[in-house]
């Protein structure tokens, strides 16, 4: 059901139409009925009155036809319409007959109402046997009439009274479009106020001002946002209370390593691993902390126009002492282009790919990162541009069959124990993929043809979906 108004249209005319279709076949039904009692009786009574009136047998009036009987041998009252007929039969003979009944017996003598076709048309017939006249000579009369003219007559007066139903109903349609449009005007009302709510905005509704049937809704609604709210609060605390319970003693513990270290010596091989481990430790919780800004109730509200090929530089100024103690030569080739992001997630999206590129590719290695503007058609709008992001290095890469496996989170290719003996936790990719599909855009995973290694490329948006009124839910 794609609109409650148009259904309700299309109910409400398809229920009046059958109402109207039953109701003019009961009229049909009982017209017809009606009808047939009306000619059963002005039959017999014409029966009746034939049957007190003296006639004279045309059987004995030789060669001469009915038709040119003279008027003094007819009687006056019986000059009947072409609607209806007569014959009176006694002993075998034929008394008198209208002057569209035949010579010969219409139907046999059988007394009761009888169906007969005559002359094209569709009769109904009485015959019925005089009271008044000699057990050995007794006078039947054959009275009929047309029966098509009863139907004729009641089709029209039925059509009649359906034909305004029939031209009316465009009328009533309209108007039952402007009623159900009316009386769902509420229910747009509250649409819109929903559609127009920003993404952080968990207040609840006026509650006031709605019919009965959308008050429960209403109410509903703000039970809901309250309990959102909540919890949205109540995970805000979590994240600044475990920002600071789990930061603390991670930096603590590093400071008591340290002083170990330079106690009992630096190569100490458990010592070593013991600080891989905080190392590790303390990079999943930066890692999660990341994610959990990255949350759409807050990502929405923090829409701007950012240069990307800046935030690029400016992660790369972060990351080069790392790739410097490892003798990775690094390059940026972009230009300066403004796109709709969240400024933070591009930088931890370009962050955790510059830093997956050094952490992988060997000492004395490459690494490329690039920013280009894909324009698809001249003079195209804003709306319509994309820019790719793509980072390439010289490292082993990742193998075909665990590309569609990267993106999940806390995977590690080759396990928790990397052949590389890199510090990971496998949220990396799952946080890069997590930042693309808030800005709408696509990722996908290759072998570099230049490098060799792993080619991360990153298709984004230049505006955001959000303001072009695609829906993000």
């Amino acid at each position: 059901m794609t609109s409650i108004r148009l259904y309700l249209v299309i109910v409400l005319l398809s229920t009046i139409c059958l109402v109207n279709f039953v109701a003019a076949l009961h009229g049909y039904r009982s017209s017809m009925a009606q009808a047939d009692k009306l000619l059963d009786r002005q039959l017999t009574d014409s029966a009746n009155l034939l049957a007190k009136l003296e006639f004279t047998d045309i059987g004995r009036q030789d060669s001469r036809d009915f038709e040119t009987l003279s008027s003094e041998t007819r009687h006056p009252q019986l000059i009947y319409p072409q609607t209806m007929m007569f014959q009176i039969w006694q002993g075998g003979r034929l008394l008198e007959r209208s002057s569209n009944a035949p010579q010969a017996l219409i139907l046999p003598l059988e007394l009761g109402f009888h169906i007969k076709n005559h002359q094209g048309l569709h009769w109904r017939i009485l015959v019925q046997q005089s009271d008044d006249t000699p057990a050995d000579a007794s006078r039947w009369i054959i009275v009929g009439q047309s029966a098509d003219a009863y139907t004729t007559l009641i089709e029209g007066v039925i059509f009649q009274s359906i034909w305004p139903i029939i031209w009316v109903l465009p009328i009533l349609g309209v108007a039952i479009w402007l009623i159900v449009g009316l009386g769902l005007r509420p229910l747009r009302q509250l649409a819109k106020l929903l559609e127009q709510r920003k993404t952080d905005e968990l207040s609840p509704l006026q509650a006031s001002g709605y019919p009965g049937e959308l008050t429960t809704l209403v109410e509903s609604t703000n039970s809901l946002l309250t309990r959102l709210s909540e919890a949205f609060e109540r995970e805000k605390r979590f994240a600044s209370d475990a920002a600071h319970e789990l930061r603390t003693p991670l930096a603590v513990l590093k400071v008591n390593l340290h002083n170990i270290a330079e106690e009992v010596g630096i190569d100490n091989a458990s010592l070593q691993e013991l600080e891989a481990s905080v190392d590790r430790m303390g990079h999943s919780i930066e890692q999660i902390l990341a994610l959990y800004r990255l949350t759409p109730d807050k990502f929405y509200s923090t829409l701007s126009w950012v240069d990307i090929s800046a935030l690029a530089r400016e992660s790369i100024a972060e990351l080069y002492p790392k790739c410097q103690n490892k003798n990775q030569q690094i390059t940026l080739d972009a230009q300066p282009q403004k796109i709709e992001c969240d400024a933070f997630a591009i930088s931890t999206l370009l962050r955790n790919l510059i830093d997956n590129a050094s952490k992988y590719t060997p000492t004395g290695g490459s690494i490329a990162v690039s920013v280009s503007f894909q324009n698809q058609a001249q003079n195209q709008q804003a709306q319509n541009q994309q820019v790719i992001v793509a980072v390439e290095d010289s490292g082993p890469g990742i193998p075909h069959a665990s590309l569609e496996r990267v993106f999940d989170r806390f995977y590690r290719v080759g396990g928790d124990h990397h052949s590389s003996g890199v510090v990971g936790c496998g949220l990396g990719l799952s946080i890069v993929e997590h930042i693309v599909h808030l800005h709408h855009g696509q990722i996908e995973l290759g072998q570099s043809k230049e490098l060799g290694g792993l080619r991360v490329s990153v298709v984004l948006p230049c505006q955001h979906a959000v303001r072009r009124g695609i829906n993000h839910g």
